[in-house]
């Protein structure tokens, strides 16, 4: 007979959220809650039904049993079955404790078979799992291009796979008996064992950070990427190795390759600039109690070679240098490196048995001197050397660079085959002057640079003639660069021709300007010899001529004589087109050379203006009768025989006009006779000189 309550719905209903509550937890959702009540009261129903039934009772307190297993198989079982002593017991508990005892036991019976059966099918299916992934592994571990290896904890081979034994030349069964450190360069076993070291207490895998060399059967290496990972046993604890190592010698190589080449000179195979600086840097700071010498060599004539007998005689010629630089410093301790070009470089360790700066310097164009054939045409070359030397300490390399470089600049100025030492009293200047010539192009773009004029005066009559236009350059920083000085630094750094072309349109407006005041007044300038064998120089003086139909009689220019000296057959052809434009033109810098006279014959011009060195050894001569004095004495006639007129500068002064009045010169100009003034001076100067006169 059923205890009191058992057919009580509400009792029913608030045993199975009590049921339910013990199974889900406090964290179930309401509608999770709400659909387990349901479940559970219908199981609750079933089994009521059965304690009736003695037939029935088994099989369906079993069915309870495997029904709480499928959907609460992790919880507590003792938890449902002190629910269900709740509901059998009920408020007073049943006569036959015998049935009761049956219903909780075949629940029992039926939650563990159904945990029996699950777990079973668990463990089928795991083993199906692992048959598949050894399935899995082994088919990578044959197939796999990368080199597989299963070691012991002490590195000793266990299994390798196909792509190891190819990558290393070992059959598997001659890997038997060795270990992994033994197929590691002797460099680099270190690492590998400390990596096996540190896994060998831990889990996980470690990626060598650096490649690194494993040796094949055959005596050579490979250059691999090595992977280690911990294969551990059923404690957690490491058993066993898995190393993978991927072959990436070629891609090394290769790398190898690229970073030889950025860092060496394709034609000679020496190190570039890059490189030398690198190393130099490093002797500096590895050895500063050490004093280094820095040579820098530019080669001669290097273009004769290669526009007399080819490109590919001035690369073997190159080629020769190189070789015999090293062998040159052969028993140093240096490096010769190939800057580009024609230039290359030295940095020598000194010691007590290497050579002086003079005698290397020496021996390095004795080396050069040595003929290399040509096509049956034994050539040689010399360089020009700038040298620079430092204690290593307290040195910066791109200072060294600079120095050697400036020293050498010296060197060529001075002539081929020469050295110069760097003077660190001129190094402060020198590099000031380097910096002014950089930002010239800069400093005009930026309005920094005005035009003056000076005064251009008959020595006969003291009337001002022309002006002069000429540089002047507010820097904002250093000194005010005057004229010569501009042109100077405006040749050094490749600005000559701009240069050139703002003069020409600056004197250009400022002569409109004078014109339609009334007051015109023709302009001299003075070109550089650049300006002057330009090719464009014509162009760019028939474009100025251009702007209006003021004629081309106000502007007269000055070509160095140098430049024609030497034959420069475009200087040549410049003067002669000008003149055909009807611009005035003249030469300047003239100095009393025969040469100078035949030039003159030869030439259209009015006007030569005398060197101002050659002035200033008049103006410095003890008496009228010094030589220097008798020479121009006799060489301005001989000018003027040509058809030319005389000009001065650097009169200083009335003296020094009067010298030169008697020696026959026509115009001078000089602090003398004013010095020059800005654009919109010019008018009172014009006056001034109007009353004068």
């Amino acid at each position: 007979m059923l205890p009191r309550g058992y057919c009580d719905a509400g009792r029913r209903a608030e045993l199975a959220g009590r049921w339910a509550a013990r199974l889900s937890g406090a964290s179930c959702s309401g509608q999770l809650r709400s659909a387990a009540e349901e479940s559970l009261r219908k199981l609750i129903d079933r089994l009521l039904e059965a304690m009736t039934e003695d037939s029935a009772l088994a099989g369906t307190a079993q069915q309870l049993g495997r029904r709480l297993a499928e959907t609460s198989p992790e919880e507590d079982p003792g938890a449902s079955l002190r629910v269900l002593c709740d509901l059998l017991l009920g408020e007073d508990p049943p006569r036959d404790l015998h049935r009761l005892a049956t219903a909780l036991s075949e629940v029992t019976t039926g939650y563990a078979t159904a945990i029996r059966d699950r777990l079973a099918g668990e463990l089928a299916e795991t083993k199906r799992r692992a048959d598949r992934s050894e399935a899995r592994f082994s088919e990578t571990f044959a197939n796999t291009p990368v080199g597989i290896a299963v070691c012991d904890t002490s590195g000793a081979f266990l299994q390798v796979n196909p792509a190891w034994e190819e990558t290393f030349g070992y059959p598997a069964e001659e890997l038997a008996g060795k270990t992994i450190f033994d197929l590691c360069h002797p460099d680099d076993v270190a690492d590998v064992s400390a990596a096996y070291r540190q896994l060998s207490g831990s889990e996980g895998a470690w990626q060598l950070p650096e490649r690194k060399r494993l040796l094949r059967a055959n005596g050579g290496h490979v250059w691999a990427n090595l992977a280690i990972s911990v294969l551990p046993d059923q404690d957690g604890k490491p058993a066993n190795f898995l190393t993978m190592v991927q072959d990436v010698t070629d891609l090394h190589l290769l790398q190898k390759r690229f970073q030889h080449q950025a860092l060496h000179d394709p034609l000679t195979d020496l190190p570039n600039r890059q490189y030398f600086r690198t190393r130099l840097e490093t002797a500096l700071a590895n050895h500063p109690e050490d004093t280094l010498t820095v040579y820098h060599l530019a080669l001669d004539g290097f273009e004769l070679i290669n526009d007399g007998l080819g490109h590919e005689a001035g690369e073997k010629l190159l080629r020769a240098v190189a070789h015999r630089l090293r062998q040159l410093v052969e028993g140093e301790d240096a490096l010769v490196a190939r800057f580009g070009g024609v230039e290359f470089a030295i940095v020598v360790r000194q010691r007590a048995q290497t050579p002086s700066i003079g005698e290397f310097a020496g021996m390095i164009n004795r080396a050069l001197a040595e003929p290399v054939y040509v096509d049956q045409h034994g050539v040689t070359t010399s360089a020009c050397i700038g040298v620079v030397q430092r204690q290593a300490a307290g040195s910066d390399p791109a200072d060294l660079l600079w120095a050697a470089d400036v020293a050498l600049r010296r060197a060529e100025r001075t002539g081929s085959r020469q050295w110069a030492l760097f003077d660190p009293d001129r190094g402060s200047e020198e590099r000031v002057e380097a910096k002014l010539a950089a930002v010239l192009a800069g400093g005009l773009e930026l309005g920094e640079m005005d035009i003056v004029y000076r005064p251009l005066v008959s020595l006969e009559s003291g009337e001002l003639l022309e002006l002069e236009a000429q540089l002047l350059w507010e820097t904002g920083v250093h000194d005010t660069v005057e004229h010569s000085d501009c042109l100077r630094l405006a040749e050094k750094s490749g600005a000559a021709l701009v240069v050139r072309d703002w003069v020409l349109r600056q004197v250009r407006e400022q002569q409109r300007d004078w014109q339609q005041s009334g007051e015109p007044v023709p302009v001299t300038v003075a070109l550089s010899e650049n300006q002057a064998r330009d090719p464009d120089l014509v162009a760019a003086a028939r474009q100025v001529l251009a702007w209006d139909d003021i004629g081309p009689g106000w502007l007269r220019l000055l070509l160095p004589v140098t430049v024609l000296e030497t034959g420069d057959e475009e200087a040549r052809e410049n003067l002669a087109l000008l003149g055909e434009l009807g611009l005035r033109t003249g030469l300047h810098g003239l100095r009393g050379a025969a040469a100078e006279l035949r030039l003159l014959r030869e030439l259209e011009v009015d006007t030569v203006r005398l060197a101002e060195d050659l002035v200033q050894a008049v103006h410095s001569a003890e008496s009228t009768e010094a030589p220097e004095v008798r020479a121009v004495h006799a060489f301005v006639p001989l000018l003027q025989q040509c058809g030319a007129q005389v000009w001065v500068s650097g009169v200083h002064t009335e003296q020094q006009a009067q010298v030169w009045r008697q020696l026959g010169c026509a115009v001078a100009a000089g602090p003398a006779f004013g010095d020059p003034v800005l654009s919109f001076d010019v008018p009172d100067l014009l006056a001034r000189s109007t009353s004068a006169n």
